[in-house]
């Protein structure tokens, strides 16, 4: 997307408590954007790292924007989290004609919490642990109709599932619950007398999902062992 303009925002005090739910939720959904994915023990062996922040963007941040006067106010939230009002900006002819149009909204953050390597007087490489104020500026992007729509469904996906091993444990789960289901089901007809019936049931719902679990799993455990 083609960025329209850039404005530095003036943080209420709830940004941080934005922020810091923000971290919760990435860690939990992708932890490889913390310090981008690095441990401490990563982080000294690449002593070239001048400094590496703790998040570098706020890309699966949902973002609105409520215009009031000459101020626009800016609106953020994570998935399933309440809508915070992190700051504003204050609404130029520029900005004004920028959200004039179609347009998408994001948040470019810096500072915060942060590592980098420092040598101790004995010649020790060590990690350092310091904060930056945070800073953070709303950028207006020109939207492309596909590219926006995509990324829609993404946030989408994201919000709903989390990750794929949530939308993975969910199909299990249900499959679980119609074999459970099945058991109970056709030992009922068993023992009402439909024996052929009942033994049916229990073959097309407790059978095959049964049957389905097990091969899902084996083929997990392969994956994750080629991952390996």
């Amino acid at each position: 997307m083609t960025i329209l303009i850039k404005k530095n925002i003036t943080l209420t005090e709830d940004a941080q408590v934005f922020i810091q739910k923000y971290i919760n939720y990435i860690g939990e959904v992708n932890p490889a954007d913390i310090y981008e994915g690095l441990t401490d023990k990563q982080i000294l062996k690449n002593k070239f790292i001048f400094k590496i922040s703790q998040l570098n963007n706020l890309d699966l941040a949902n973002i609105d924007l409520h215009i009031t006067n000459n101020t626009v106010y800016i609106l953020a939230s994570v998935w399933n989290s309440k809508v915070i009002k992190i700051g504003t900006v204050a609404l130029t002819n520029q900005l004004k004609l920028a959200l004039s149009h179609g347009y998408y909204p994001s948040l470019q953050i810096s500072g915060g919490n942060c590592k980098k390597v420092i040598t101790t007087e004995y010649g020790e490489d060590t990690i350092s642990n310091d904060f930056v104020p945070y800073q953070l500026k709303l950028v207006v992007h020109q939207a492309d109709t596909k590219q926006y729509h995509s990324q829609k469904i993404d946030s989408i996906y994201q919000s709903t599932f989390k990750n794929e091993n949530s939308l993975i444990s969910l199909a299990k789960n249900l499959m679980r619950c119609f074999a459970v289901f099945g058991l109970l089901l056709g030992i009922g007809f068993m023992f009402l007398g439909f024996f052929l019936t009942g033994l049916m049931v229990v073959v097309a719902f407790f059978g095959v999902n049964s049957y389905t679990l097990l091969l899902a799993d084996t083929h997990m455990q392969q994956q994750s062992q080629r991952a390996n």
